[in-house]
């Protein structure tokens, strides 16, 4: 069968390979250079199960745990003891599967696609990010809500082993990444992000972090927010990754969930099996980002108090992608579920 994957992102690199064992597959991108606008931060369970090993250059730092700051200030350390990601350079990834995929035998063609008719394809692959010219001009459902991100690296003083997590907007977070050599400093809005990147900045020159003023570098991008109802196979033609809108909502992160879904990419029942693998999980990574951005600033400082009496379960089953393993072990403990259910009225009266 003659294979097409449109887009060379880690979705389009991951569903090539594991298409091209028994197929004929055309991989296509449009850019020379992969283009940057992604915080860096893999899970090494994510990567382990994919079946990744990332070479030495493509590793920036490992980390090992997150220092959460609640509204008010509050912070608390989460500590895995033990590596639980990587801060990686994504063009540099984004290289590796590439080679990877064009080594075993993946033809690769750097030259736009928009018109799908002229490829004499008997299955497409659209794994086109959040470029949706085809979705439009094929009339495909597309994701609807977007999340707008903002980056900039800078020399701060920070902790290599800690990703830093700020709940100082209104409907995501900003953080703080430390590469080794420098730090990756963003923010999520559905508006404009800038503003608490700006916020974010002023708090750390007041704690006197600020090692170098200058800014290394920029990048901007939209996050597709995941819709459960959102079809993803049309028979020839089926979407992965960003272009599935396959994200979690409460972290913005895709590689993995994008990476898992085009693992089922080349089977006639696709949708059927990236619902069945990964479905539930990104349904909780988006019910968690809806509680979240309805509570107010205290009630989420109220919240955020009550995990860190119970932080050792995030430290013992915390997972950057399968949200229910974290759930379950909070709510499994009956300290943590009766004192949540005791607090949930008046978390009641933000979300309804």
């Amino acid at each position: 069968m003659k294979i097409s994957t449109i887009g060379a992102g880690p979705a389009g690199c991951i569903a090539a390979l594991n298409c091209v064992n028994e197929n004929d597959v055309t991989l296509y991108e449009e850019h020379k250079t992969q283009p940057v606008q992604c915080a860096g931060l893999i899970s090494k369970s994510g990567l382990e199960r994919l079946g990744i090993e990332l070479r030495r250059g493509i590793i920036k730092n490992k980390i090992r745990g997150a220092i959460i700051v609640s509204p008010s200030g509050d912070s608390f350390l989460v500590d895995g003891r033990e590596t639980k990601a990587y801060v990686i350079d994504r063009r540099e990834f984004d290289h590796h599967l590439l080679y990877t995929a064009v080594d075993h035998g993946v033809n690769f063609v750097n030259k736009r696609v928009r018109d799908l008719n002229k490829l004499t394809s008997d299955k497409i692959i659209l794994a086109t990010g959040t470029d949706y010219y085809l979705h439009k001009r094929l009339n495909l459902e597309m994701p609807r809500r977007f999340l707008t991100g903002a980056q900039l690296e800078m020399n701060i003083e920070c902790d290599n082993n800690f990703v830093e997590l700020h709940f100082n907007t209104p409907d995501f977070f900003s953080w703080i990444i430390p590469t080794g050599d420098y730090a990756r400093i963003g923010s999520c809005s559905t508006k404009n992000p800038v503003p608490y990147i700006e916020n974010l900045l002023k708090k750390i020159k007041r704690d006197g972090r600020i090692k170098n003023p200058k800014i290394l570098s920029k990048n901007f991008g939209i996050i597709p927010i995941y819709d459960p109802g959102l079809r993803t196979d049309y028979g020839k033609i089926i979407t992965v990754g960003d272009a599935a809108g396959q994200v979690k909502a409460s972290t913005g992160g895709g590689i993995i969930m994008g990476g898992i879904s085009a693992k089922f990419a080349c089977r006639q029942d696709y949708e059927k099996r990236w619902r069945s693998e990964i479905g539930k999980e990104l349904y909780l990574h988006l019910m968690i980002n809806r509680f979240l951005t309805k509570l107010s600033s205290k009630k989420m400082d109220r919240l955020f108090s009550l995990i860190k009496e119970h932080k050792w379960i995030l430290e013992e089953r915390g997972d950057m992608d399968m949200a229910s393993k974290v759930l379950s072990g909070l709510f499994k403990n009956p300290r943590f579920a009766l004192k949540f259910l005791w607090q949930l009225p008046s978390y009641a009266l933000d979300i309804f």
